[in-house]
């Protein structure tokens, strides 16, 4: 990976904004000086280390062009639900459809290209995934301002 590599930015402005300090990192990906050291793992041994490695703050993923769709699709979900709070997947475009990826609940960032092949970044925060909607509050469903007054 050459220092000029078009994912360099999108993975130093993630670490950046997240203040991510254990990072798991899955795949062949350039890394920015200074940012902290990934715990690097192959696909596979990411899918048995679900099970029994805690939750890192962040994950960055580069699926490689020629993985299965079922492995890449239990992959990333299990970085998403198991390995870490916020996920970043770098995915070549024919790989898997958009359809399949906001499935995942994942949201487009970028695309690039790079040696000639099409790559899209897809990210996952659980913070972000869904605003809370007003009425879900106990100010429309506890009705503190009937207690003692009416009987249900």
């Amino acid at each position: 990976m050459t220092l000029s590599h078009p994912f360099l930015p999108l993975i130093a402005e993630t670490l950046k904004a997240t203040g991510a300090t254990d990072v798991l990192a899955v795949g062949a990906l350039p890394w920015p000086e200074g940012a902290p050291a990934p715990v690097q793992l192959p696909a596979r041994a990411a899918l048995a280390a679900a099970r029994q490695q805690g939750r890192a703050d962040l994950a960055i993923a580069r699926l490689e062009p020629g993985m299965d769709k079922v492995l890449a699709r239990q992959l990333i979900a299990a970085l998403r639900d198991l390995l870490a709070r916020q996920t970043l997947v770098f995915v070549p475009e024919n790989l898997m459809e958009d359809t399949a990826l906001v499935g995942l609940a994942l949201n487009r960032q970028a695309c690039f290209e790079v040696d000639g092949m099409k790559w899209q970044a897809w990210s996952y925060d659980i913070r972000t995934y869904k605003a809370v909607p007003d009425w879900l509050n106990p100010r429309f469903w506890a009705n503190p301002e009937n207690w003692d007054k009416f009987r249900w």
